[in-house]
């Protein structure tokens, strides 16, 4: 999976863009309570942000929206990164270092323990619904972080009136 970088472009002038993000961003996510109208959080400067959606905790697996601010003719363009691939990673090597592992030793079990008996075809079942269950979630986490990654890239553009142009 290649994560593609986004360009957004804006007919904001980058001080109104940088107004724009101040108004919707918070610092931190405990202000939440404070500014219940807050539609981000995290840090915005001059020519540079990362934030994410109030929606998502700082603990959640969807990863920040990274942008750079480029000033164009009579236009803003915005380059945005989310990392959706250390994400994914990090979810593979998860599901797959713990569920194959304990499906394999099913599946011994099953041939030492359960061999010649009744029961073995439940043993094999057994372990491969473990390594099933792993290649299903690995499968739904990238399908999850590509739709997130897009909702939110569209609901950002949205918000500051700009066009995605992917690189």
């Amino acid at each position: 999976m290649k994560t593609t970088d986004v360009t957004i472009e804006t007919p904001l002038t980058p001080k109104e863009l940088f107004d724009k993000l101040r108004s919707m961003t918070i610092t931190n996510f405990s202000q939440l309570h404070e500014v219940p109208s807050a539609d981000y959080y995290g840090e915005v400067d001059n020519f540079s942000f990362d934030i994410m959606n109030v929606h998502y905790g700082p603990m959640s697996s969807v990863p920040s929206i990274q942008g750079e601010i480029e000033e164009g003719i009579n236009k803003t363009t915005i380059n945005i990164k989310m990392d959706i691939e250390r994400h994914y990673k990090l979810a593979r090597n998860m599901y797959y270092s713990t569920l194959f592992p304990i499906g394999a030793i099913v599946l011994l079990l099953s041939f030492l323990v359960l061999g010649g008996t009744d029961y073995q075809l439940h043993g094999f079942i057994f372990s491969g619904s473990f390594m099933a269950c792993a290649v299903l979630v690995v499968i739904l986490t990238k399908t999850s972080l590509l739709t997130t990654k897009r909702r939110e890239l569209k609901n950002f553009a949205a918000k500051i009136n700009g066009i995605i142009k992917i690189n």
